[in-house]
């Protein structure tokens, strides 16, 4: 089976910036899309860029509104043509986090990842600007490397493009979470970090929709498996959520396991 065609477009400082990054990572199915946001026909530019497209990621910054009003065309112009669309959002260090400029993203976008610098940086107060900008970054990178493997990467148990749909079609709201253990106390280590991740800390509400991905060498146990889904599923759900879980085998790794969380639909 092919794989599901991923694009991934920069806007902005930060969204240009991150491009080269993702580039070197080499991810299955993912294309690095750059748009001259200077061309006198913009529109179709990003029609030509979208050609053959399954799922579109826009990488931005909120700095700037004319960063908004490109990402308007290029979201409006991926959804006319059924293109999956992904806005991945940077909010600043002194942003509240849900302003004006977020929700009109929601409003041309299948759904909106919010990324705060300023959570980003409570983690870790002493941190300078540019160890802020890099945590930016991998979490940019996070993103789209999370969602790419699990619709392209085979997995024992298996998700694709038509689980990752269900989850973020027109859901306008989406959070992700990982966390990595090895060694004896790994799922611990796991269920701590899914706790204390900067953009789930505070969630003040419940995921209807969780998508649970988890990669691990050939000695995970599925008990190991179990706990991981059921934990998530106390911590971010509630009795009327839906869970999709996948399991991808890395035969290159022991004694470590990576997890990844979508989550969306929250309620109260």
């Amino acid at each position: 089976m092919d794989n599901a065609v991923i694009k991934v477009i920069g806007i902005g400082t930060a969204g240009n910036e991150v491009l080269n990054k993702i580039a070197h990572r080499k991810i299955s199915g993912v294309e690095i899309a750059g748009i001259d946001t200077n061309h006198e026909n913009l529109n179709k530019e990003v029609e030509v860029v979208l050609q053959n497209s399954d799922l579109v990621f826009i990488l931005m910054e909120m700095s700037e509104k004319k960063n908004s009003e490109i990402n308007a065309i290029v979201a409006q112009t991926a959804k006319a043509k059924g293109i999956l669309t992904i806005t991945v959002a940077v909010t600043s260090v002194n942003s509240n986090g849900e302003t004006e400029e977020i929700e009109k993203l929601k409003e041309v976008s299948d759904t909106v990842i919010v990324l705060s610098l300023k959570k980003l940086a409570e983690t870790d107060p002493s941190a300078t600007f540019d160890k802020i900008f890099e945590k930016r970054d991998e979490s940019f990178i996070k993103n789209v490397e999370f969602i790419a493997n699990v619709i392209n990467k085979q997995g024992v148990v298996n998700l694709d493009l038509d689980d990752v749909k269900k989850m973020l079609k027109d859901s306008k709201t989406a959070v992700t979470v990982f966390g990595k253990g090895e060694g004896q106390d790994r799922i611990k280590l796991i269920l701590e970090q899914l706790s204390n991740y900067p953009f789930s800390k505070n969630l003040s509400k419940k995921a209807r929709k969780i998508m649970i991905n988890i990669v691990g060498g050939a000695d995970i146990g599925l008990q190991e498996i179990q706990e991981i889904v059921q934990k998530t599923f106390q911590k971010f759900g509630s009795d009327k959520t839906g869970v999709l879980w996948g399991y991808n085998m890395n035969p290159e790794v022991e004694e470590e396991i990576e997890v990844g969380i979508l989550m969306t639909d929250f309620s109260d």
